[in-house]
């Protein structure tokens, strides 16, 4: 099995990614919660159906901050027990996120009614800054 977790910012391309995945053969599942995905693994890896033998997985800043601080774990886990696991982080500017969202008119996913599309995408970077910073991003 390979796996793939695609993350990053609002806008930057997370879903395109997967798309290319998919149309790579890859068995693509988007915005799962990080919490159910250590059971997604166990599930797939325990499959005999050769379609998840490459896999690629859309985690994004809609989880908890709790729930997103188990990912490296999982991951250093797994690739101890030698599956291999990449992490395909996603970022653009601050700009180009603002100018993408204006665009399509759609609801930053951390918009709040006190706070602007500015503010989202700022809180956003922060709570995934680790990610992008991280030894677990490949």
């Amino acid at each position: 099995m390979r796996l793939i977790l695609v993350s990053g910012l609002s806008g930057s391309g997370k879903s395109v990614a997967l798309h290319m995945l998919e149309d790579l053969d890859y068995y693509c599942v988007d915005n799962i919660p990080a919490a159910l995905l250590n059971a997604f693994v166990s599930h797939t890896l325990r499959s005999t159906d050769n379609q998840y033998q490459r896999v690629a997985v859309g985690l994004d800043a809609r989880n908890t901050r709790a729930e997103i601080a188990t990912v490296p774990a999982l991951i250093a886990e797994l690739r101890a027990s030698g599956i291999p696991c990449e992490m395909l982080f996603l970022t653009a500017s601050d700009e180009a996120l603002l100018r993408r969202f204006a665009e399509t008119r759609r609801k930053h996913p951390l918009s709040r009614s006190n706070e602007g599309l500015r503010e989202a995408v700022a809180l956003e970077r922060d709570l995934l800054r680790w990610w992008a910073e991280d030894d677990i991003v490949e």
